[in-house]
């Protein structure tokens, strides 16, 4: 077992639960924020202790500045959706980022779509149902979770951003595009929230609250991409996806004892379903993609 992959994945899964406990103090804006310049520097050290080339060619400036918009909006979408619904929800749902990168892979880019894709994508819906429903179907209330239909949102703007940044990060280092991706992410948001906050009350910002944000800059953003990396080039992509799997169970795992969120059988049942899906449709071809979080 790659332990780098692992303290990944954990950490990735962990985010959920921090950025949960930082919107009981701040705005969605204000955490993205936050986590952004928190890890910028982190990343910018990383990046000039590995001597890796920070300029930006005329060429690329165009997909930076696209990918930087649809990385933000991501985010905010993510962010906000974590404010009305459970991280553990989140956690699972997020799962099913590969089916949904199938899915528009297929639909924007004329990528071939599987009949196991097909069905992996089918099961995969089945598990969302039964997690935004608690298992309740027939009683449509669950059409209004706000929350959840962010969070899957959010699926499908990490998916478009993926798609959009694709070639970049074949040509860069995913650690360095990830910094330079979230410059222009940050300058912008800073703009926003120094108009709508009030920045004196972050002064009173609770311990809690600012080991939340530590956490998603220095760990969740910088550490965990850096070890990711690590666990690829050793393990390869394909066998490193496979770890992937472990990350809404470590989401669930912190949030149920920590958060006091509930974990009932419709839960476990529809967490099942995200997971088989995606397991089926990609089965023969495991993917290293990074999941959102």
């Amino acid at each position: 077992m790659r332990l780098d992959l692992l303290a990944s994945v954990i950490i990735w899964g962990w985010t959920f639960v921090a950025t949960r406990v930082c919107l009981q103090f701040l705005t969605p804006a204000e955490v993205l924020t936050f986590r952004l310049w928190i890890a910028i520097p982190v990343l910018a050290v990383i990046a000039f202790a590995r001597k890796k080339r920070l300029s930006v060619s005329r060429r690329e400036l165009g997909p930076l500045l696209a990918g930087s918009g649809l990385l933000t909006a991501h985010f905010l979408v993510q962010i906000t959706g974590l404010k009305s619904t459970s991280a553990t929800n989140t956690g699972w749902i997020i799962a099913a980022i590969p089916l949904v990168m199938a899915l528009l892979s297929f639909l924007i880019l004329g990528e071939r779509l599987g009949k196991r894709e097909i069905a992996g994508i089918a099961i995969a819906t089945l598990g969302i149902v039964l997690l935004v429903s608690r298992g309740r179907i027939g009683d449509l209330a669950w059409l209004k979770s706000t929350g959840d239909w962010l969070i899957l949102a959010s699926c499908h703007t990490w998916a478009l951003f993926t798609i959009a940044t694709r070639d970049l990060t074949r040509r860069r280092d995913p650690l360095v595009v990830t910094l330079l991706l979230m410059i222009p992410a940050a300058v912008v948001m800073t703009a926003w929230t120094s108009i709508r906050s009030e920045p004196a009350r972050w002064l009173d910002l609770p311990a809690e609250a600012v080991v939340a944000l530590l956490f998603l800059g220095i760990l969740g953003t910088a550490a965990a991409h850096l070890f990711w990396q690590r666990g690829v080039a050793a393990l390869g992509a394909s066998r490193a996806g496979i770890y992937l799997y472990l990350e809404p169970l470590a989401t669930t795992a912190l949030a149920v004892p920590y958060l006091h969120e509930p974990f009932g059988p419709f839960t476990a049942v529809g967490g099942g379903l995200v997971l088989l899906g995606v397991w089926w449709a990609f089965r023969k071809k495991a993917t290293g993609a990074r999941q959102s979080g």
